[in-house]
């Protein structure tokens, strides 16, 4: 099962992307928690209100986030194909200069001006086929796992946080394992970024981290 899970994220997300809202989300997930400490006694009732807070802002961030990526993608989708369409039918410097620039991003960026110039060359020879203009552009299957996906960081990230609420009868004693987890969390995470980046693990790691855990201790002591 988890393969499966690790293995559609790879397919689907870059790793910046999955660092990135596992970043949010668990930020969203403990400044829920503080919640805790908005006045009066902490209650079973209380701890369940808060633990279906976090869930709640958290699923509702992973849709928006979700649906306006995916769509997000969809327009980049829209603009790429009317530059390939003006490419294949104006042939004038305007399309071709278009779409010399949607090169620059990715691996064909470290190619030289005329070489990508060339790649241009022979992407307009082809047809040009319908105009993107006159189309209808819906989700399809890839955009709506893709935004699916985003749900499911976001909701998972609020899983470790709020364990400790859930199985520590002591109040205190839970709050504290759970900033503990989520600073883990953030180091791990850290630590990713510096791996990705080419910078060393551990500074990075021990830097978030303490971080996270300044701010998840402000966040619960001021009652957010």
């Amino acid at each position: 099962m988890l393969s499966k899970i690790s293995a559609f994220y790879a397919a689907y997300f870059d790793i910046g992307d999955r660092l990135g809202e596992r970043f949010y989300a668990i930020w969203m997930a403990v400044i829920s928690i503080g919640l805790l400490n908005s006045g009066g006694q902490v209650t079973p009732a209380k701890i369940a209100y808060v633990v279906g807070v976090a869930l709640v802002v958290n699923l509702g961030w992973g849709v928006i986030d979700g649906v306006t990526v995916m769509l997000t993608n969809i327009i980049d989708r829209v603009q790429n194909d009317r530059i390939l369409y003006d490419l294949r039918t104006s042939r004038d410097e305007n399309a071709a200069g278009a779409a010399l620039d949607s090169l620059t991003d990715g691996i064909l960026a470290a190619l030289r001006e005329d070489e990508r110039r060339a790649i241009v060359s022979r992407i307009a020879a082809a047809p040009p086929g319908p105009d993107p203009r006159r189309l209808s552009y819906r989700p399809n299957r890839a955009d709506w796992l893709y935004a699916a996906g985003i749900v499911g960081i976001d909701v998972a990230a609020v899983i470790p946080v709020v364990l400790p609420i859930i199985l520590i009868a002591d109040t205190d004693t839970a709050i504290y394992v759970s900033r503990l987890v989520a600073t883990a969390i953030f180091a791990v995470i850290g630590a990713d970024y510096a791996k990705n980046l080419n910078y060393r693990r551990i500074p990075a790691a021990l830097l978030l981290g303490g971080l996270g855990f300044a701010v998840f201790t402000h966040a619960y002591a001021t009652g957010w």
